[in-house]
């Protein structure tokens, strides 16, 4: 059956170039490239059916740079091409590479383009004709998957660098060379500009979802560092692959099967590109493409060896299918394999091990066929149960089996919802209805929609039971690690540190900028918004232990399903594999020597304002193929079942998750910002209506932030960079211990995940309202402010104390009378009495002795002639000066940002050491009493509540 017979039409764009001038573009005319595009339409027409009139050729001077482009473009807006049709794009001819322009931030130092025929890379800046980048191809070619939801192949018959030189081995001839000219930095600068996407289209540097390489499928004629080559008669990859396609049912095999059934080439290795490469050929169905197993038998020793063991996620109950040969698995197995309690699961080796029947012979391939008791619940909404779909899908009726997933009655037990989204259209929609999980995860959207008939909702429930099954695995018998008495799990010995990244010129190449955003693996918010929006990101994995391990990272998307790969091990040798990951070091991603390019954190969907998605980092003691664990989209028609996925009971293998929340906002936070803090009473908020007042002409400004605890006002001064005012909250009882620790873990939370975003202060301003002596409550505030900063960044903090407009009105109404005895103080006086007596505070003194710590006043008067004529104000400062004051600081991390990031736990802060030994105190208090049953019930409160502040984690609560 030919793809002829699909509702869909092929279109195609075919170039080949021969008659490169050397002259004028540096490079040396080819032999067969017009020969092997011309081939290549021969069998597009042939055997895909196509017509010529579907079919735009650009051969020798019609392949010029504009016309190339123009093609791409045409096939982008073509009101012809229906959705979903197959496109087809082939080049024969020049490739090469030159340096990126800084101003790209590429994830390598080089990039590849396809040289056109008109090509003039070092003449005149201004008359130069530049060969097409891959970021303008990526660009072009996402354009076109808009259109028709990305059903593009890319074939290249080129090279991907700039090595290309006439080879010394016969006639045999490369088709890249080296790059004369300087790519400029605003190159097709109106073409990435020309939609919405901006350069955010691009293939490469390759961000979550592979954002360019998931709009097609790139066929390529060798690996980056090798050379294309051609002969007189043909290209030596085109040869191959129309000698591979001969013959074949494109419906019946995949881009991976098709580049298994070529030959195999003398120093040139083809490549196939693209997390959906497993599709069948220029189509966007995807077969059943497991992980394929060897089998080994031994008649002698009565047993049989699967390559396959618990790594693979094999336990009590998996069933293999077993095939003769790697061709037939598309068909039913020849014999099936259960894995019982007779069976040997080795964690070592990585294989299972049974007493094989009559009906297993050699050779033979096997195949996991599924997993034991579904764990994924899911919710089935009654109009949907009314459907004929659903009916034969969950009553077996079409013979493919009952979908992985157990139906729930009730919507709070199920992790997915399926609905129909709008009762006029015939689609079955799928929802987030996770119980356990964090209430983040339901704001999760999900656009997938899928047609309502049976194969369809069968392959759709197979794709997500995959996801969940990915996704949610643990080592259920982690090998312990470490000393005797500092044993842990395997996996807690491994870090995953993610950073933002920058581009350091002098060695040309990603750097971390700023800290770990994966603070103690809490998880990673990204705030999605303009000024994040050339941000690239690298990772960074530690290994503490003493086994050198192999890596692999994967990112899992929530909101379509997809698993994309990120890292994988380099295989070095067909056996004994050596682990890159070595004992007591690190390995880069992303960042610099990484072969990997940044990556880029964006919200998919243009329609949503939050996505969620896992970084899932497997470490394993020995070398696997993890690669089958990648999935697409969810799919509206394919035959997929649930994929081969490490299972993660073997000893020396685990898994490390990093959560993602990708949350869109208009702008993103200031990174610099002022803290301020003081009880109901002290003056905080009279000096915040003013200080805004003053500034931004506002005296109620809505915060841009703000939780039961924490109010957050972004302020944007002209001439200054923008800050943001963080009212944070304050002791307010001195008895109400529930209170304090509310208060120290809500302001531990904030300002650790803050610290976690790259966020600064600049000040700290305590509030201190000066017409009161010093209180037990104003003590413990001072206290907690001081725990908060830590001595070294004290000479940040000001204290700013209040009223002092209260004390001078009064003193000029009313003249104070001396009395004979002791005398009556004026306001003012008493004013400056307990400005003396906060002086000569002992928690403070020493502080303002080294001068670490700023005093000033502060009051609003309504009569500035009160002001200008009483010498108590002659201290007061204005909200200009104070703001000037307060933002001539170095921006620095406070004391407990550093500690609770280091420490998780509240009570191993300053903050909470203080707090604890409060509540310790009031526990030896109660022990002195008489009264046994009062004093234990009492004591069992309190240590509740101690035990509830240093509760693990309680920081990020």
């Amino acid at each position: 059956m030919s793809i002829s017979s699909s509702p869909h039409r092929v279109h195609a764009l075919i170039i080949g170039i021969d008659t490169y001038s050397f002259d004028r573009t540096g490079f040396s005319p080819l032999r067969s490239a017009v020969s092997d595009a011309k081939k290549f339409c021969e069998w597009v027409v042939k055997d895909l059916k196509v017509p010529r009139s579907s079919i735009h050729m650009l051969l020798d001077d019609e392949a010029t740079r504009e016309n190339i482009i123009q093609a791409l473009k045409d096939l982008a807006n073509d009101e012809l091409i229906e959705h979903d049709d197959p496109i087809i794009f082939y080049f024969a001819g020049h490739g090469s590479e030159a340096p990126a322009p800084e101003d790209w931030h590429w994830g390598h130092t080089n990039i590849q383009m396809i040289i056109p025929w008109d090509c003039r890379p070092s003449v005149d800046p201004n008359s130069a004709v530049h060969g097409i980048p891959d970021r303008t191809l990526g660009h072009l070619l996402t354009e076109m998957a808009n259109g028709n939801n990305g059903n593009t192949t890319v074939i290249f018959d080129c090279c991907h660098s700039g090595s290309g030189t006439r080879s010394d081995e016969g006639d045999s001839q490369t088709r890249g060379g080296d790059y004369m000219g300087k790519l400029p930095a605003d190159l097709d600068k109106n073409i990435l500009s020309e939609s919405s996407n901006g350069n955010r289209g691009v293939s490469v540097p390759h961000n979550f979802r592979h954002h360019g390489l998931r709009s097609h499928i790139l066929l390529a004629a060798c690996a980056p560092h090798e050379v294309a080559r051609e002969e007189k008669e043909a290209g030596h990859f085109t040869r191959v692959l129309l000698k591979a396609l001969s013959g074949v049912s494109t419906t019946e095999i995949t881009y991976e099967d098709l580049l298994r059934r070529m030959d195999k080439l003398v120093n040139q290795t083809p490549q196939c590109e693209g997390p959906l490469r497993s599709r069948y050929l220029f189509d966007k169905k995807v077969p059943n493409t497991k992980a394929i197993h060897q089998v080994v038998l031994n008649r002698k020793a009565d047993e049989a060896t699967i390559g396959a063991g618990a790594i693979h996620g094999v336990e009590l109950g998996t069933m293999f299918g077993l095939w003769k040969s790697q061709a037939d698995v598309q068909g039913s197995p020849d014999a099936k394999v259960e894995v019982t309690a007779t069976s040997v699961v080795r964690a070592d080796k990585s294989t299972v091990t049974f007493r094989p029947g009559p009906d297993i012979v050699e050779p033979m391939v096997a195949q996991i066929l599924g997993v034991p008791n579904p764990k994924l619940c899911i919710y089935v909404a009654p109009e949907v149960k009314k459907l004929e779909c659903y009916k034969i899908a969950f009553s077996n009726l079409n013979g493919r089996g009952l979908p992985p997933v157990t139906v729930v009655d009730t919507k709070h037990l199920a992790t997915i919802g399926l609905y129909i989204p709008d009762s006029d259209a015939c689609f079955i929609g799928f929802e987030m209805l996770d119980p356990i999980a964090k209430e983040a995860i339901q704001k999760q959207r999900i656009r997938h929609v899928i047609p309502p008939d049976a194969a369809n909702l069968q392959d759709a429930l197979s794709h997500i039971a995959a996801y969940y099954h990915h996704k949610d695995r643990v080592n259920l018998r982690p090998q312990a690690v470490g000393e005797v008495n500092e044993v842990e799990p395997f996996s807690s010995k491994f870090t995953v540190d993610v950073f933002v990244l920058e581009w350091v010129s002098r060695s040309r190449q990603w750097v971390p900028k700023g800290h770990n955003r994966n603070v103690q693996g809490t998880g990673v918010k990204v705030t999605v918004c303009e000024q994040t929006k050339d941000d690239y990101y690298g990772f960074t994995v530690n290994n503490h232990t003493d086994t050198d391990v192999f890596v692999y990272l994967f990112y899992f998307d929530s909101s379509d399903f997809s698993i994309t790969e990120i890292h994988k091990p380099m295989a070095v040798a067909q056996s004994d594999h050596i682990a890159p990951l070595e004992k007591g070091s690190f390995l880069t991603i992303g960042h610099g020597k990484s072969a990997v390019g940044p990556q880029v954190l964006e919200i998919s969907d243009p329609e949503a304002d939050f996505e969620m998605g896992y970084l899932r980092c497997f470490v394993s003691a020995t070398y696997v193929d993890l690669s089958s664990m990648v999935q697409g989209v969810i799919p509206t028609s394919a035959a997929r079942g649930m994929r081969d996925a490490p299972k993660a009971s073997t000893p020396l293998w685990d898994c490390i998750t990093v959560p993602i929340i990708m949350e869109r906002s208009p702008l993103k936070p200031p990174e610099h910002m002022v803290g301020i803090i003081g009880s109901k009473g002290n003056g905080k908020h009279t000096f915040l209506a003013e200080f805004f007042k003053s500034i931004v002409g506002n005296q109620s400004p809505k915060p841009s932030f703000k939780n039961a605890y924490v109010k957050e006002y972004s302020i944007d001064v002209p001439e200054r960079s923008p800050f943001a005012v963080v009212d944070l909250p304050s002791f307010e009882d001195s008895e109400d211990i529930n209170g304090r620790i509310a208060v120290v873990q809500a302001t531990l939370s904030y300002l650790t995940k803050e610290y976690q975003h790259g966020r600064r202060f600049r000040s700290f301003i305590w509030c201190y309202n000066i017409s009161t002596p010093m209180s037990e409550v104003d003590r413990a505030n001072l206290k907690l402010v001081m725990d908060l900063c830590g001595d070294g960044k004290f000479k940040n903090v000001v204290v700013v104390t209040t009223n002092w407009n209260r004390g001078v009105a009064v003193g000029l109404s009313k003249p104070a009378s001396r009395g004979s005895i002791a005398g009556v103080l004026s306001p003012v006086e008493q004013y400056e009495r307990n400005e003396q007596q906060l002086l000569e505070d002992p928690e403070l003194q020493k502080l303002l002795r080294e001068g670490r710590v700023r005093l000033e006043r502060f009051g609003v008067f309504q009569d500035l002639s009160i002001h200008d004529h009483h010498p108590a104000t002659e201290k007061i400062k204005s909200p200009s000066e104070l703001l000037k004051l307060l933002l001539e600081k170095s921006p620095q991390p406070l004391l407990a940002q550093e500690e609770a990031c280091n420490t998780k736990t509240v009570t191993k802060t300053t903050a909470g050491r203080t707090l604890q030994t409060i509540i310790q105190k009031e526990i030896d208090s109660i022990r002195s009493l008489g009264d046994e049953d009062r004093k234990k019930e009492d004591i069992v409160r309190w240590e509740e509540r101690l035990e509830d502040l240093g509760s693990v984690n309680s920081v990020y609560h």
